[in-house]
C-alpha cells in the first residue's frame, strides 16, 4: 500500500510536504530562538517583553541622565575652582581697602 502512496505522489503533493516541513522546522526553530532571546534577558518565556523593554529604557536613561549630570557638575567644578579663589583674593582685598579707607577717614576726623 505505501507503493500505491508513493506512486501517486505529484509534484504538487511533494510541494505541499515540503512547505508543511519546512514550516514546521521554521516554527519549531523560531521558538528556539524566541526561549533563547527571553533567557539571555533573563526574563521567563511568557513575560511582558514590551513592559520589560519600556522598564529597561527608562532604567538606562535616567542612569544616563545622571551620569551626564556628575560629569557636567565635575566640569564646572574644575572651572569654578580658579574663578571662586580669585572671588575670595579679590573679597580680601576690598576688605582690606576698606579697613584702609576706614583708617584714613578716622584719622581725618580725629584731626578736624
Amino acid at each position: 500500500m505505501a507503493d500505491e502512496k508513493e506512486s501517486k505522489r505529484t509534484p504538487l503533493t511533494a510541494m505541499r510536504d515540503a512547505w508543511m516541513a519546512l514550516t514546521g522546522a521554521l516554527t519549531a526553530a523560531e521558538s528556539d530562538l524566541q526561549k533563547r532571546f527571553y533567557e539571555t534577558l533573563g526574563l521567563a518565556p511568557d513575560a511582558n517583553l514590551t513592559a520589560e523593554i519600556v522598564s529597561r529604557v527608562k532604567k538606562n536613561r535616567e542612569e544616563f541622565e545622571r551620569k551626564i549630570d556628575e560629569g557636567v557638575k565635575a566640569a564646572v567644578a574644575k572651572v569654578r575652582a580658579p574663578v571662586d579663589k580669585e572671588i575670595a583674593s579679590l573679597k580680601e582685598r576690598v576688605e582690606k581697602l576698606q579697613s584702609k579707607i576706614e583708617a584714613k577717614r578716622q584719622e581725618r576726623k580725629e584731626k578736624k
